[in-house]
């Protein structure tokens, strides 16, 4: 038990980003988290970044990763 708690501390530190095409309308979008921002309730909390062009999505990725944010994967 103290080591689940330990590693979702971890990663709920982490600068984590991850990436979702074809949400709505949306061609592409990135959710991000600086480690830092929460919710009330303490959840993390993640900005987003829309985006219509794959060259201006890959600009903002390289961008992220140049600061430090690991790329999350989701398992739906």
């Amino acid at each position: 038990m103290y080591v689940y708690h330990s590693i979702t501390k971890h990663i709920e530190t982490m600068k984590t980003y991850y990436r979702q095409d074809n949400i709505g309308k949306a061609k592409y979008t990135i959710s991000f988290n600086d480690g830092i921002e929460k919710h009330k309730d303490g959840s993390p909390f993640f900005g987003i970044e829309i985006f219509k062009n794959k060259m201006k999505l890959i600009e903002f990725i390289n961008k992220l990763v140049s600061e430090g944010y690991k790329e999350r994967t989701i398992s739906i």
